[in-house]
């Protein structure tokens, strides 16, 4: 188990190039190619217990997710991402796509049979509290990473246009950013032990408005189906 640091950010496109010509000379695409599509499909139980934690912005904090990438299902993995302040880290297990569309129809019986740690755990608190799939969405990211000190930018765009509903989290960076912030790109910064100068400089002077927002929280708070097309 290893922690690593989370900043986020609000940023427009505008600064969101500025870091990309920046980073370019120090960081490189990560092992993606460095630009796809993240598609997600995230549980929760019938108290939305881990909406609200995030949303009131709980120190210790647990998200469970189904992630493949470019609508890919031959490669997907269940997540538990565990939160303590602005540090966290990540439990992942591939899965079958047989497994993904039976979570996504709301079929959660079989995991009561699954052996897998993680599985188990999601087993234990279905049984306390009923998981169902509550959100299904997809993103586009950037990802850069600077190997020689383990850190790692993404710029993650869409799912983050509010039109005429506007997150409360987002009120104070409308009245910075002007109509900018309805389209806002989310700029993540993760790192292990500490941030390396040379990226400190990178950031040093951009106006990056730093947030705790979620972005299961924002698509929840958006109306997001239970189930989708993903």
């Amino acid at each position: 188990m290893r922690f690593r640091h989370e900043k986020k950010y609000i940023i427009n496109e505008h600064t969101a190039a500025i870091l990309r010509a920046r980073a370019s000379g120090v960081m490189k695409p990560d092992e993606h190619g460095g630009s796809y599509t993240v598609n997600n499909l995230y549980l929760d139980d019938r108290y939305d217990s881990f909406y609200y934690s995030s949303f009131y912005g709980r120190v210790v904090r647990d998200k469970y997710r189904f992630r493949f990438y470019n609508g890919d299902k031959s490669y997907m993995r269940l997540e538990r991402k565990h939160k303590e302040g602005n540090v966290s880290y990540k439990d992942t297990m591939r899965i079958s796509e047989e497994q993904y569309e039976r979570i996504r129809a709301g079929d959660m019986s079989f995991i009561l049979k699954e052996d897998a740690p993680l599985w188990q755990t999601l087993a234990n608190i279905h049984r306390l509290k009923i998981l169902r799939p509550t959100a299904i969405f997809a993103y586009n990211r950037e990802a850069y990473i600077y190997e020689a000190g383990n850190v790692r930018f993404t710029f993650d765009s869409p799912p983050f246009d509010f039109g005429e509903r506007v997150s409360p989290a987002f009120e104070p960076l409308i009245k910075n950013f002007g109509a900018e912030a309805y389209s806002p790109i989310l700029l993540e910064v993760k790192f292990d032990k500490f941030l390396p100068e040379i990226i400190q400089r990178i950031l040093n002077g951009l106006p990056l408005a730093q947030t705790n927002m979620s972005k299961y929280c924002i698509v929840r708070e958006r109306g997001v189906l239970r189930y989708g097309n993903n």
